[in-house]
Parts: structure tokens; sequence; C-alpha cells
């Protein structure tokens, strides 16, 4: 956006969304950069109805970490034992701060957004890790409320606002794989579920554990959890655009209404 492009929209909408996400395995089938692909995609989507504003995903985050004798380490649920407990570092994850760093990081982007002007912060997290991420977000947006009580800030997961539809708390299945080929069909390849050890072996010439993994597991898919065990979740058999594109649809209208209410709810004077 051009400044004047921004200086009109906080003028008749002063809404500011923040996608989160970060750079995480998401099978061998979809980009790392899922959540926050999903999330920004959420968010530009809310905006359009709202009004307001729509800053960069930040990819970086807090999340558990695992450290190993030899002086490396495991981070996320993937890595630390979720899925079907891989306990190698997955090609492609590489996300992990501090809490610390990404609490602070978090509060300094609240700050400025409310010195800009902004009445209502809306963040999406396209990232659920239950366990570090999540709880540092909302952590982080308590001690901003706290502090400045006259922004109203609203922090959710993408799912969150669909309890109605089939998006259960997954990872890298049915629904968060139609999320991508709804908003980026290029950036997702069910064809390569079990190509680790075929057509892409080359590619992993330097990935030993991953190739071992791939040899070594009688699953389907490596690091990958459905959320429901009778296979409506998935991907290869339930994925698709027109899935993800009717999550979308429903994520950001309901989005959108949850950020006017809070706008209409805000007071005009800003600190």
């Amino acid at each position: 956006m051009f400044p004047w492009e921004i200086a009109r929209a906080l003028a008749d909408a002063p809404i500011c969304y923040l996608p989160l996400g970060v750079l995480e395995w998401h099978g061998e089938h979809s980009a790392v950069g899922l959540d926050g692909i999903k999330a920004h995609a959420v968010c530009e989507a809310a905006a359009r109805r709202s009004g307001g504003v729509v800053v960069p995903p930040l990819w970086w985050g807090a999340d558990e970490r695992e450290d190993l004798p030899d002086g490396s380490y495991l981070t996320g649920g993937i890595e630390a034992g979720g899925g079907h407990g891989e306990r190698y570092h997955v090609p492609g994850s590489m996300f992990w701060v501090r809490p610390e760093t990404f609490g602070a990081l978090l509060l300094d982007i609240y700050e400025a957004m409310r010195r800009r002007g902004f009445r209502v912060i809306v963040v999406v997290a396209g990232h659920w890790s239950p366990k570090v991420y999540l709880p540092t977000v909302r952590a982080a947006g308590d001690a901003f409320q706290t502090q400045h009580p006259e922004t109203r800030l609203l922090l959710l997961t993408d799912r969150e606002l669909v309890p109605d539809l089939h998006y259960p708390e997954e990872h890298a299945a049915g629904g968060e794989t139609s999320l991508l080929m709804a908003v980026r069909p290029d950036l997702v390849d069910l064809t390569m579920t079990l190509e680790t050890d075929r057509s892409l072996r080359a590619w992993y010439a330097n990935e030993p554990a991953h190739l071992a993994r791939r040899r070594a597991t009688p699953h389907k898919y490596i690091g990958l959890f459905t959320g429901a065990d009778d296979g409506s979740n998935d991907p290869e058999t339930t994925a698709s655009a027109e899935r993800g594109r009717a999550l979308l649809e429903t994520i950001a209208a309901r989005l959108a209404e949850r950020a006017r209410t809070l706008l209409a709810e805000a007071a005009p004077d800003r600190a």
C-alpha cells in the first residue's frame, strides 16, 4: 500500500490484522509456510469485508524445545513426538525463537499499531501449538491489554471460528491442505506423499535421518496428524480447493464481523 492508502484505510476503519505462522514441516505435499500463508489469506479476506489493513505475516515463534545430548535440539510437536513421533529434525522446520523474544516482539508490534492509531488489533494464529506458542501469544496479548485497555485486541486461531465445519485440530491434513489449495494451489502436490525415498531421494542427499525415517515407518505420512481416526480428514481423499474456499469464506466473514463489533465498542479517543 502507498502511505496515502494506509491513511485512508485508517480513517475509514482503524483495524489492523496480524497473521501469525511459522516455517514448519507440513508433510511432503505442502509448503513449509502453510500456517502463515493461510492466516494471511484469512486476514486479507476479512479486511476486504471489514476495512482496515493487513500487515505481513510473522514467520517466527516460540514452541516446545528439547535439547539433545549431541548439542542439537528438537522443536515443535512434530519433531518432539507429535504425529507418529518423528524424533528428528524434519526438513524445512526452522522457526524457533525464545519465548521471551517472541513475547517481546509481539508486544512491540502491538505498540507500533497502537501508536499508528489502530483501535482494533486482530491476531490470527495459523500455528496452533498449545504448549508454548499459543500461551505466549495470549500472555503478550494480556500484558498489552492491561497497559492499553482502550485498544481492542482479538486473538484466535483460524479454526476457532468454524466449530460447525469439519476442521479438526490437525496438522497438514485435509483442512489445512484444502485452505492452501484454495489460496496457493501451486504450493500443494499430493503426488509427493510417498516420494521421499523415491523421486525425491536426490533432493534429500544431506538429510539421511529423513530418508531413514521413510524407510522405517509403516505410516503413510511423515509428520502429519489428521485429527480424525475415521479417514474423514485424510488429505489425499478429502482435501480440495472447493473445501478450502468454503473454509476461507466462512472464517473470513465471521472474523470480519468480530472485528467490526470490536471497532464499534472501541473508544474514539486514542491514547
